[in-house]
């Protein structure tokens, strides 16, 4: 790849209490076949050794430590890397997560062949605890068919570490992460796609995604219900953007997190999870809301549309036979 097409990529990197994840991640990063990198770090106050731990990385030129003043977690950590990004690019890593080491090259080539505003690519999971290398085999690379994205974009995970965008999008449109939600990823998800014109999808395993027991992905508790007031925000983003042709599917992820919600959640939360499920069906329904019909949905719906004490009793009893 020659001089006049290697732009700057800027690579935001949240972190908080993350020390004995931190080398593998930023290693993986700084080790990129593609060099012309800024890896903002931000440093969201740990109370571990986290930030003693990135130190020795800024002897990299590249590596761009930022440290906020008071906690503010992960969303309001990625809008600080947004507004100080330079790159003609921009992308997230989370900390205790790998990349590829080509990612970053790849995603690179793509974005300027197809002049892209945003490329989007397959991670493969792995339990916390065993190691993996980020040099996946992607021996067969040349032959990758590269996959131009329609609506098929909002069928993929909403998770920010699976974007690479074009920084001015991202910076003219002021897409940020909502502050102090859990599941911030939704609204960025979503109207992201609504005002990106040419998206791509590279179908390979790209990023290593850690499982932690901590995960917000794996939570049980009061973070759960978070899901209810990130499907308001899209569902006025869809209103505003008048994204007609979204509705089914915005419809369909909300009934299949109403289950993964109900079936879950800590039993202490199970009335205020119904009374959110049941509001939110309320508008769907105002707002001629379709969704295809499967057999969790059905169950859903039964037990939703019961009066609020039965609701309670037919949740608690598919649990049970759930063995949740």
């Amino acid at each position: 790849m020659n001089s006049q097409h290697t732009p700057l990529v800027s690579v935001i990197v949240p972190v908080y209490n993350v020390e004995q994840y931190l080398d593998e991640c930023l290693n993986s990063i700084c080790q990129q076949t593609y060099e012309n990198l800024e890896i903002i770090v931000v440093e969201d106050c740990s109370t571990d050794n986290s930030l003693n731990t990135l130190i020795k990385y800024l002897e990299d030129s590249r590596v761009k430590l930022i440290q906020h003043e008071k906690n503010s977690g992960l969303s309001a950590a990625r809008n600080t890397g947004i507004d100080a990004a330079k790159g003609d690019y921009i992308m997230f890593v989370d900390s205790d997560d790998l990349v590829h080491l080509s990612l970053i090259e790849l995603c690179v080539k793509y974005a300027i062949v197809n002049d892209a505003d945003l490329i989007t690519y397959n991670f493969k999971a792995f339990e916390d605890g065993i190691k993996l290398s980020p040099q996946l085999d992607l021996s067969n690379v040349d032959n990758l068919k590269v996959l131009e994205q329609g609506e098929n974009y909002f069928n993929q995970q909403h998770f920010a570490w699976l974007k690479f965008i074009r920084t001015s999008l991202v910076k003219s449109k002021r897409l940020y992460f909502p502050i102090g939600l859990y599941y911030e990823d939704w609204p960025f998800h979503w109207e992201l796609g609504l005002v990106a014109n040419k998206k791509f999808h590279i179908p390979a395993e790209l990023l290593l995604y850690r499982q932690r027991k901590t995960s917000i992905t794996g939570s049980s508790g009061k973070k759960l219900l978070d899901l209810f007031k990130v499907h308001s925000l899209v569902l006025n983003l869809l209103e505003q953007y008048k994204a007609v042709f979204l509705k089914e599917k915005f419809a369909n992820k909300v009934k299949m997190s109403q289950w993964s919600v109900l079936t879950r959640i800590d039993k202490n939360l199970l009335v205020q999870a119904l009374n959110e499920v049941k509001k939110i069906d309320k508008i769907l329904k105002n707002k001629n809301y379709k969704y295809e019909l499967n057999i969790r949905i059905l169950i859903i719906n039964f037990i939703v549309s019961s009066p609020s004490k039965l609701a309670l009793k037919l949740v608690k009893l598919l649990r049970v036979i759930l063995k949740r």
